[in-house]
């Protein structure tokens, strides 16, 4: 079977400094919670080390996506920088429980030392999490929730703290009044839920805050352009405050409809506000550019860390990760987290998740 492997400790290069804006709080996170890890992007540092020679692998949901690759090369960074042999595996076939199922019995046979998943589905993968329990391989689960209590730890991106802050910014910098068209993710998945979740119980506190349109694209680029292209039929510019991407492949979407439509995107062009999730490539040069107003970091690179800091700590000297759902990046403490023109140009040049250095 096809599969992505990478074994090898990778250099990963000039160590960035924590400046003000890139800067974590390693230790605890606003809520109390232990990290040990700090930063963000390809600046991230940790105190933990590992004390024997172990061997762990992260098996991610595909090798297509640039989050899943950003965060295994994080990962593979970590294992340089901890002295662990990390392993990096995906299904053979993108996005297949089956398959990734098949992979970690592959590295329980593999007598591995400890595994992250970030599970394809969340009932799906539980029997292979309780297989590897029961052969003494500690399984840390990173984003999708996986059901099944015999898990080391659970951790992941502020899906609904993600939501709060960008309505609250987006609210605010409409100076409580205005009407936004928001264009969600899948109905059913876990982040699109919290999201939507927050941005409703926010926008609750703005009575001149309306959403004149909600409607799903899915998380692609073409959805969002096509129903943007027919709400921007019904509403003229002046109707229209800002657009919500249920991520920034949708705001982007928006973005080519409404310029296809004649309208100016970007508060500070004088258009529209755009705002998004993701800080991915594309989004992060349109903030530069004017076109798009904020994004918010979800870090992949960090989230790789993370759970191999947890899983080597265990390994050292048995202690365990805290219980419940452990968020990273911790928007209350970590700064760099929310991107907008204020500090895009060090987002680009310093932090940016998706410029993985040419040795990963």
């Amino acid at each position: 079977m096809k599969r992505r492997i990478m074994a090898s400790a990778c250099v990963l290069g000039l160590a960035l400094g924590l400046g003000a804006q890139g800067a974590g709080t390693q230790g605890k996170s606003a809520a109390g919670i232990d990290i040990p890890i700090s930063g963000l992007g390809w600046s991230v540092a940790s105190p933990v080390k590992a004390k024997k020679k172990y061997t762990i692998a992260i098996v991610v949901k595909n090798n297509v996506n640039p989050w899943m690759n950003a965060n295994a090369a994080g990962f593979v960074a970590a294992g340089k920088a901890m002295g662990f042999t990390p392993i990096v595996l995906s299904p053979a076939k993108n996005d297949n429980v089956e398959e990734q199922s098949r992979v970690v019995d592959d590295l329980i046979q593999r007598k591995v030392d400890g595994i992250i998943i970030h599970p394809v589905d969340s009932n799906g993968i539980v029997p292979c999490v309780e297989r590897a329990y029961a052969a003494k391989i500690p399984v840390i689960i990173e984003g999708t929730a996986a059901n099944t209590t015999k898990k080391l730890a659970w951790y992941g991106t502020q899906y609904y703290e993600q939501g709060k802050y960008l309505a609250k910014y987006v609210a605010e910098a409409l100076k409580g009044k205005g009407n936004v068209i928001y264009l969600p993710g899948p109905p059913e998945a876990q982040n699109s839920i919290e999201r939507t979740k927050a941005i409703h119980e926010v926008f609750a506190q703005y009575p001149g805050i309306k959403i004149i349109s909600e409607q799903p694209a899915y998380f692609r680029r073409v959805d969002a352009m096509q129903v943007m292209e027919n709400l921007a039929q019904k509403y003229k510019a002046s109707d229209i405050g800002a657009v919500i991407g249920g991520n920034d492949e949708s705001a982007m979407g928006a973005i080519m409809a409404l310029e296809g439509a004649g309208y100016k995107t970007g508060l500070r062009r004088g258009g529209i506000l755009v705002a998004g999730f993701d800080c991915n490539e594309d989004a992060s040069y349109a903030i530069k550019e004017g076109k798009m107003d904020v994004s918010i970091n979800p870090d992949p690179p960090s989230l790789g860390w993370l759970g191999a800091a947890y899983l080597v700590r265990y390994l050292n000297d048995g202690t365990k990760p805290p219980e419940g759902y452990i968020p990273y990046p911790d928007l209350a403490t970590v700064k760099g987290a929310i991107v907008d023109k204020t500090n895009i140009d060090y987002y680009i040049d310093t932090i940016a998740w998706w410029k993985i250095p040419k040795d990963k």
